[in-house]
């Protein structure tokens, strides 16, 4: 069968998502907030959002909404952003009730979601030049206090993780304040970038050098992997990065270690094929969502420690893998749609499947974080849109330089 019909479908159901599942009522103070899931369509998340700017952008290119639509949702959006939602230094909270915008129980002050925010904000500014948009993103990024997190650690500079001043809220387990750090490679990538333009330029690169390399091996080749092997950790930050054509300062290829990662993930799911139904040549993915058991986060060797393979394919994490291994990708996308319909529904591929429960469970839900994954690497692999976009930006481009990473022709 053609399969780019099938990926333009795929597209176009993910703008329909975030059409549908986006605050876009203009009285409302959360106007421009998207929801977590589908499980809770009151509940919003800040990193939702993010994707959502970043899918204005693609459904603006593509004709799929009106450009001058897709800049007024952007407007509103940058707009509550800047004056309804509840931050603590700039970092924004992780949880927002999707009609007040206001912090979701005790939830915690989130770097990472945050980041993933002001990414779609980012690439929403270098898309539509559009004044006032530029003028309420600079604002955005320019009041995050990135020093507030940064400590230091047997010599090394590094990010906490996040922060919440509630002794009761989500993560506190004694004393309120900082929660965990980042010292391992994973998603947070992008934070470097959004954070080197607003720091002294040693400390964002010492803050880069910070985090550990731990390596694994596939197929005779190293690779720097995240401690639980999680396919999304290798593609959040590579979603909006143009890696294929840059080089850390170091010459590390995150283009090429996703790469390998994903081999290695669909290879761990080949292997463990007589041990579930789910797992094989054309139906592979481990990764973090929907599940028969709720919410999962799961993984493939190599990682740190042990991981326990539980049937759940996920499929954005396949889907969200074409610039990657396109060949293995598209198959396993001509796969489902041919043999199993029920991974797919109106708004494209559902999050995940088992086949290994009784009886086969097909998720019917859909993680925005999840769907905005997979949305922009179909664009970046159809057209690197969200890639050009993104990297090319002015903000962007000074935090590559400031960090020392450099296009593949200029060092090799």
């Amino acid at each position: 069968m053609d399969i780019n019909p099938l990926l333009h479908r795929e597209l176009q159901g993910s703008v329909e998502f975030f059409l549908d599942f986006t605050n876009l009522d203009p009285h409302s103070r959360g106007y421009g907030l998207t929801v977590d899931s589908t499980k809770d369509v009151a509940m919003a998340s800040i990193a939702a959002t993010g994707f959502a700017l970043t899918a204005w952008v693609i459904a603006s290119e593509r004709g799929l909404l009106p450009r001058q639509r897709a800049v007024d949702i952007t407007r509103g959006t940058l707009h509550t952003l800047l004056h309804h939602v509840p931050h603590h230094r700039g970092f924004f909270a992780h949880f927002l009730h999707m009609n007040t915008a206001q912090r979701r129980g005790k939830c915690e002050y989130s770097t990472i979601d945050t980041a993933l925010c002001l990414n779609g904000v980012i690439a929403a500014a270098a898309y539509f030049q559009d004044e006032p948009i530029r003028q309420m993103a600079d604002e955005l990024l320019a009041r995050v206090d990135w020093r507030f997190i940064v400590f230091e650690q047997d010599g090394q500079a590094l990010f906490h993780m996040a922060y919440n001043p509630d002794a009761d809220g989500d993560y506190v387990s004694d004393q309120p304040g900082f929660i965990s750090q980042w010292d391992m490679a994973a998603e947070q990538k992008m934070m470097y970038l959004q954070a080197a333009g607003h720091i002294e330029p040693s400390l964002a690169r010492r803050l880069y050098q910070g985090f550990r390399r731990d390596k694994g091996t596939f197929d005779g080749h190293d690779i720097i992997i995240n401690p639980g092997g999680n396919l999304f950790a290798y593609q959040f930050s590579e979603a909006w990065l143009d890696t294929a054509s840059y080089l850390d300062p170091d010459g590390v290829d995150w283009f090429n270690n996703t790469r390998l990662a994903t081999l290695a993930n669909r290879q761990f799911c080949i292997e463990h094929a007589h041990e579930f139904k789910t797992y094989h040549a054309n139906s592979w993915g481990i990764s973090a969502g929907d599940s028969p058991w709720g919410y999962d986060v799961s993984g493939a060797p190599p990682a740190l420690g042990n991981v326990k393979p539980n049937g759940t394919v996920s499929i954005y994490g396949a889907v969200a893998s074409l610039p990657f291994v396109p060949d293995l990708a598209l198959a396993m996308i001509e796969y489902l749609y041919r043999e199993h319909p029920q991974t797919w529904g109106r708004y494209g591929f559902f999050d995940s499947y088992n086949l290994a429960v009784e009886p086969p469970w097909y998720s019917h839900s859909l993680y925005s974080i999840d769907k905005g994954c997979s949305l922009l690497m179909v664009e970046n692999y159809l057209s690197g849109l969200v890639w050009h976009t993104y990297t090319n930006s002015a903000y962007i481009q000074n935090a590559l330089s400031v960090l020392g990473f450099y296009k593949r022709h200029e060092g090799e």
